[in-house]
């Protein structure tokens, strides 16, 4: 990209730029130099995490292409392709045209997409990249196919189905043939297979029934499959599969991939539900400011660890009172709050675990990578919220 005569980095490198001016003091110091609250990456926990997952997938059918909705960190989703991923997973338009401006490429937007700008930047992207897009509706697809005609471009289409989230996606195997064979006859469009997330196992805790769920939910997506094999449209990408239920879906034949991405970092909704010994890469630093009677509350709240799951001390088993906006507030039992020489007083550093953790990587602007007690780098989040981050631009 230019302006006038002159090159300028791209977006992404901007970033980079920017989050190493403002946050790259701290690079050599220990983490508990680090003002709270922080966020926290450890980074020699979240390559064995990637590793476990591409070593487990090596026995099944299935591969993987990891969702970066979770980490939006084009440090993490570069090491996970070197891992072996198929491609990437995105949520949004503006998290494709991050990676590539990380010069990463297999992009599929595992969303319907609707608003014209959003349309034409994808379909401007799938110029000179892979890009793939979610779509349940026939007018939808249409709109896409006019982008991509107008952008001299070639879009890959997945089928949606609603698997039993009752979210998007087309609800029935005769609503997915007929939309299928409308996607067939566009220009500009590819069909590449079908899509499913079977996110409503995760919600479900007693193993038994999630177990149940999910074998339902997996039938209905691969007669869909097969009924468009049966009569002559391809349906060679067979994409399902989030973290809780990563190996009960890879290990299914029929699907092609899976799209699990809280297992790189890891949080306490996930936890030891989640089969692959899989370690908690991601913390949150906080500081201990009040120790009223039976409470201790740090300098972390709502706004910094996000929503969902429940947050947990590391090193200390203290049951969660409640999370206002810029305070946690922990249960302490009356013999600990008695003792003189409180084991966490004011001003102690501490982290957390958070209970979700794509709800907190959203709340900051980079990742503090901690390996061996020190900062080793800075990391952006990039892009984060729910626009587009200035993204416009596009490789």
């Amino acid at each position: 990209m230019t302006i006038g005569s002159h090159e300028r980095p791209n977006p992404l490198e901007r970033r980079r730029s920017l989050i190493r001016e403002m946050y790259g003091d701290m690079i050599g110091r220990r983490i508990e130099d680090v003002p709270t609250p922080a966020m926290l990456v450890d980074l020699a926990a979240a390559e064995r995490n990637i590793a476990r997952m591409a070593l487990a997938l090596e026995e099944m059918p299935a591969e993987i292409r990891p969702h970066i909705k979770v980490h939006k960190s084009a440090e993490l989703a570069t090491r996970q392709v070197s891992a072996g991923a198929v491609g990437l997973s995105v949520a949004t338009v503006w998290e494709a045209v991050a990676l590539a401006w990380a010069g990463l490429d297999n992009l599929f937007v595992v969303n319907t997409v609707a608003h014209p700008e959003k349309i034409r930047v994808l379909a401007k992207l799938a110029r000179d990249h892979n890009v793939l897009v979610a779509v349940d509706q026939v007018a939808n697809a249409a709109v896409l196919s006019a982008a991509a005609a107008a952008e001299g471009s070639q879009l890959g289409v997945m089928i949606e189905v609603d698997t039993g989230m009752d979210r998007a996606g087309v609800d029935s195997e005769s609503d997915a043939i007929a939309l299928a064979k409308e996607v067939t006859a566009l220009d500009n469009l590819k069909l590449e297979g079908i899509t499913g997330y079977e996110g409503h196992c995760s919600l479900e805790f007693d193993a038994e029934r999630l177990i149940v769920k999910q074998r339902a939910a997996m039938d209905m997506f691969l007669q869909i499959a097969e009924h468009m094999e049966s009569i002559g449209i391809p349906c060679p990408i067979r994409s399902a599969g989030g973290t809780v239920s990563w190996k009960l879906t890879a290990e299914r034949p029929g699907v092609t991939e899976i799209q699990a991405g809280s297992y790189v970092l890891m949080d306490n909704f996930h936890g030891t539900r989640v089969p692959g010994g899989f370690e908690h890469a991601l913390t949150i630093a906080t500081t201990v400011i009040s120790r009223p009677p039976n409470r201790l509350i740090v300098d972390a709240g709502n706004k910094s660890i996000g929503i969902g799951g429940g947050p947990s001390l590391v090193g200390a088993d203290l049951e969660v009172f409640r999370f206002d906006e810029e305070h946690g507030i922990f249960v302490v039992a009356p013999s600990a709050a008695s003792d003189p020489e409180p084991k966490l007083p004011v001003g102690a550093w501490v982290r957390l675990v958070p209970g979700y953790a794509p709800a907190t990587v959203n709340m900051y602007d980079n990742y503090y990578v901690m390996a061996e007690g020190q900062v080793v780098d800075v990391w952006p989040v990039f892009p984060r919220g729910p626009g587009h981050n200035g993204l416009i631009e596009l490789p």
